[in-house]
């Protein structure tokens, strides 16, 4: 009986001391950066590059320096592409490429959500027209979201630009006071 004691004392106490010298590793946390995003929710048949352009008050114009590109594969359902912008820029005005293809079917946009720092503003389909210009390479339909191109020769560059009411909404989620 006094073996069977001590051999359970040493195996109790080999079990302690090995537990107490095991380091706790705390799991690692995923840190996102801070960037303002801009959110795409759009259903594209084919694959493509959508880009973001962006300025903040220091840049006077929409240039390749200040982009955000996007691949996306097409699919029939719908999904989300996020833009963000380099952290540590807030930009003021943004300017959205649809389609870098020229066989792209119609693209439909559900939504486009801007958002930094929990602060959103969500731009729903019917809305779109409030805030954005198409250019003349875009045909919008407001009702159904659905985007369809018009070809002008080898001239192919469809985007929306930014119209006056969407600024203060960059503002509030930008966290600028009013």
């Amino acid at each position: 009986m006094k073996k069977q004691l001590i051999f359970i004392n040493l195996v109790l106490l080999t079990f302690f001391i090995g537990c107490k010298n095991k380091e706790e590793v705390a799991p690692v946390e995923e840190v996102k950066a801070n960037t303002f995003d801009v959110i795409v929710d759009l259903q594209i048949q084919k694959d493509d590059e959508l880009i973001l352009f962006y300025k903040d008050p220091s840049i006077a114009y929409f240039d390749d320096k200040n982009t955000v590109y996007n691949g996306v594969k097409g699919n029939i359902e719908p999904q989300s592409l996020t833009f963000s912008v380099p952290e540590g820029v807030l930009p003021n005005d943004i300017r959205f490429d649809i389609s870098s293809k020229k066989d792209q079917d119609p693209i439909t946009i559900n939504a486009i959500t801007l958002s930094f720092e929990g602060r959103t503003f969500k731009i729903l389909k019917g809305d779109i027209l409030k805030y954005f210009t198409p250019n003349e390479f875009i045909k919008f339909d407001e009702a159904t979201g659905i985007v369809t191109f018009i070809k002008n020769g080898e001239n192919f560059d469809p985007y929306f630009l930014t119209k006056p009411a969407i600024y203060p909404e960059i503002e509030k989620v930008r966290g600028a006071q009013l």
